[in-house]
Parts: C-alpha cells; structure tokens; sequence
C-alpha cells in the first residue's frame, strides 16, 4: 500500500511555480540552510512548498516536517493558507485543530510555534523550516530542533529578515558563510528583481533610511527601530561593560530578581550591588518545569543570597497546590537567611525608565548572560500597522520574559549606590524624559496603598 501511495505521489501536478531567486535554495543539496529575504520576497511561500515538495518524494517511513513560527498563531496566520493551498488536491488528511495535513505516502507537515517548544519536545523531524528565527528564542535551536533532527538525518532552513548584527540568524548566516555543509541566500530587493524599481522608490519615499535598509535591503548594521535599549546596551558594550570578568564576589551578597512564568518562561537574573554599580552575574531561564526546579537550581549555586524579589502576582493561589507561589517559597527557605520580597507595582513604562537610568552603571557577565544582553537588546514595542507607528507598550516576545526580569531589577536596586546618570540620546524623545531614580522611586512609594514589608523566613 505504501509503494502504491508513493507511486501515486509522482503523478501530482503542484501548481508552485518558484520565483526565479528562490531556484538555487529549492536546487540545494546541502543539509542547513539560512536565509535572509527582503520584505515579500516570498520567502514562507517558497518555505511552505519546499516542506510540501519534500514531503510527497520522501522515501523515509512515516515522514515528519514542521514548520516554526515564533507564535503558534503568527504560524497559522503566515503560513497556514499557504500550505493549503500548497497541498489542495494532494493532501488526504487536513487538520485545522492542530495545524497539519497528511499526504498520501503517510508523510505529515505540522505548523509549531517556538512560544511552546514543550509541543516538539519527544517528536523526531526530517526536516524543519524555522521563519523568523532571529524572533525566535534563542534555545529553541539547541535544545528542541536539533535534537529532533538526529536519528533520522533531517535538513534544516532557518530564515527571515535580518534585525541587527547580534541576532541569531545573522550569526547562523555568517556562519553558513564559511561552512560548506550550509547553504546560503541573501536577498536584497534593489538586487532580487522581485519587487520593481518603482514600487521600491515609492517604499523608500515613505520609510526613513533605516527602516528601508532594514526591511529590504536586509542591512544588519541599520537602526533596530521601536528598541528600548539597544543604544545604552552597545554603549556600554563599548565601554567594556560586557566581559566574562564579571563574575560572583563573595564580599557582596547576591539578589535574585525572578520572572516567574506559567505560559512563558521564567527568567531569574542574579545580580550583586557594589560600590562601583550592578553586576549581573548570571541569569537562568526555564519553560514548562515547576518551582522545585528552580528550588534546586538556586539550592545548587554556590551564592549567599540577601533577598529574592518575585513579581507582584506571586501572591495568587494555584489551584494545583492550593497555595501561592510566594507561600512556596516561604515554605522552602523558612529557617534560612534567604529573604523574601515583592517587586512593587510599578507601571511598565515607568520599569522601562528605570532600567535605562541604571544601564549605564550595570555590568554583565558575557558568558551566562549573553542571551540576557540580547534580549535586552533587541526588546522592542508593537508596531502598529494600521497606523504604521510604534506603540506605547512593548511586543510580546521571547525578550520580553528577559527584559521582565530586568525590570524588576532595576525597580529594586539600591538607588543610594548610584548617582543620576548623564542624559542619553535615547531619552530625547522618550514620553517621560525628566523622570530620574529619586521621582521614581517616590512615584512608587506614593502609589502603593500598603506598606510592603520584608519577609524574612
């Protein structure tokens, strides 16, 4: 049955037509690919056939491919037309609940976001697309793609528009560069032919020089547009704030700033106050596990810690345990030095501020903070496209549990250390440019109707 359905797959006509750009990556032999395309390019499209054309001529068993999205929703809105589309005619199962189709010789190709990567773990792959991957988190590759791709010898495409130099796809590109086991493409639209010089010179007409280049010249060294911190965090770059000799000094007691997450991931930024600023030492970051994870893992590291700060909605019972996650922590260092504390509601904005004031005093190791430092620089607003403007309140995205974290730090850090930073050009037009630690910090007090108290346990 299997030999006929195989046989029966080559008598399909798919009514794909590549655009002439994209031939040499459907030509590919090698196994890894990166690519990075201009703004309609094209890109899913040719993405989505590849997977569909792949999964009609397999001679693998039970074939599996998948297509990632950053968000499971971004995955079915990009890409789930298309791969009906692709498949109509050819597919014998489609199944809108979970996002797939069948085709006949049993080969099967799901959509995923990387927003639950716990939904591939245990799954094997023998070839996978990943859109927007420099969107994408930044563990996702290591700990869920590859893993899935080595029994069986899957193929990889890792793609999207490039959003600065420091992004993972960027890196993975340069890397292809130089590894002849990679295949590589980099489409600009003043080069591609795809989009007419024209309509290009319209698009330029109304974007500002560095949106242009960022969307479709796909220039890594263009402004990141709508960042929050990307100018304070390549200063202090600069300024050889980021080296792998920040590191834990016993002379100083460590805080623990923690996101907390139960949909998203939680983050725990450790950091020590010194006379000099902030030092983060380390940051950890976890998905789908429970506290006794992150019990054992802060147990486990050889720190004294003062206090650990959990965000305000630590306080809400679980139905689970019948008990809030500040209780659990309570019940686990009682008897301990180890003090307990609520971050203060503080408004996001006023969170933004105040982790801009305390940047250019703040010092982070480069080896386990490194995905922290580039969360933090490239953490961004939504974007408005109706308006086509940049919102007030930031884009959910992988960053976002990152940047959370330090957020809280800065909401709790010890003002008395510091001294008021020199103005920034960021700040120029900033909503709230005359805003300093000391209005802050009073701001926070005046707003909050209880006086928070320190548990010591």
């Amino acid at each position: 049955m299997a030999n006929t359905k195989r046989q029966l797959a080559k008598e399909f006509k798919l009514s794909y037509i590549p655009r002439l750009a994209f031939l040499p990556f459907h030509q590919r032999k090698e196994r890894w690919a990166t690519l990075i395309c201009h703004r309609r390019a094209g890109k899913t499209v040719a993405a989505v056939n590849e997977l569909v054309i792949r999964g009609l001529y397999t001679q693998k068993k039970n074939a599996r491919f998948a297509y990632i999205a950053p968000f499971r929703q971004q995955a079915k809105q990009i890409a789930w037309v298309y791969l009906r589309e692709a498949t109509e005619g050819v597919a014998c199962e489609v199944r809108e609940s979970d996002l797939s189709v069948e085709m006949p010789n049993g080969a099967r190709i799901t959509l995923y976001g990387s927003d639950n990567p716990d939904a591939m773990r245990g799954i094997y792959l023998d070839g996978v697309v990943v859109d927007e991957f420099a969107d994408c988190r930044p563990s996702l590759w290591t700990e869920v793609i590859l893993p899935t791709l080595a029994d069986r010898k899957g193929w990889a495409v890792l793609m999207g528009t490039v959003k600065g130099a420091r992004n993972q796809l960027w890196q993975f590109y340069q890397k292809a560069l130089k590894d002849e086991r990679w295949f590589d493409l980099l489409l600009k639209a003043t080069e591609s032919g795809i989009v007419d010089d024209e309509e290009l010179e319209g698009l330029r007409s109304q974007m500002s020089e560095a949106q242009f280049n960022q969307e479709f010249e796909c220039d890594p060294n263009a402004a990141l547009l709508g960042t929050y911190y990307t100018t304070l965090i390549n200063k202090i770059d600069k300024e050889g704030h980021i080296h792998d000799k920040v590191k834990y000094d016993p002379n100083f007691p460590v805080t623990v700033a923690a996101d907390l997450g139960r949909s998203d991931s939680t983050v725990l930024t450790f950091f020590q106050e010194r006379p000099d600023g902030i030092a983060v030492i380390d940051c950890e970051a976890g998905y789908g596990v429970g506290l006794d994870y992150y019990f054992e893992l802060l147990d486990n590291k050889p720190y004294e810690y003062d206090t650990i700060w959990l965000p305000h909605d630590a306080r809400a019972m679980t139905l689970a345990t019948n008990k809030s996650t500040a209780d659990q922590f309570i019940d686990h260092y009682r008897g301990t030095d180890v003090k307990l504390d609520i971050v203060p509601r503080l408004s996001v904005q006023d969170g933004i501020e105040a982790t801009r004031l305390i940047l250019p005093y703040t010092w982070f190791n480069s080896e386990k903070c490194d995905v922290l430092v580039d969360a933090l620089r490239t953490y961004r607003r939504k974007y408005n496209e109706l308006n086509q403007s940049f919102m007030d309140t930031p884009l959910h995205s992988w960053e976002s549990d990152f940047a959370d974290s330090c957020r809280y730090l800065a909401i709790v850090a010890n003002k008395k250390r510091l001294k008021a930073p020199e103005p920034h050009e960021s700040l120029a037009a900033d909503p709230y440019p005359s805003y300093n630690l000391d209005k802050l910090y009073a701001d926070r007090a005046n707003s909050q109707p209880h006086r928070i108290v320190k548990m010591r346990v």
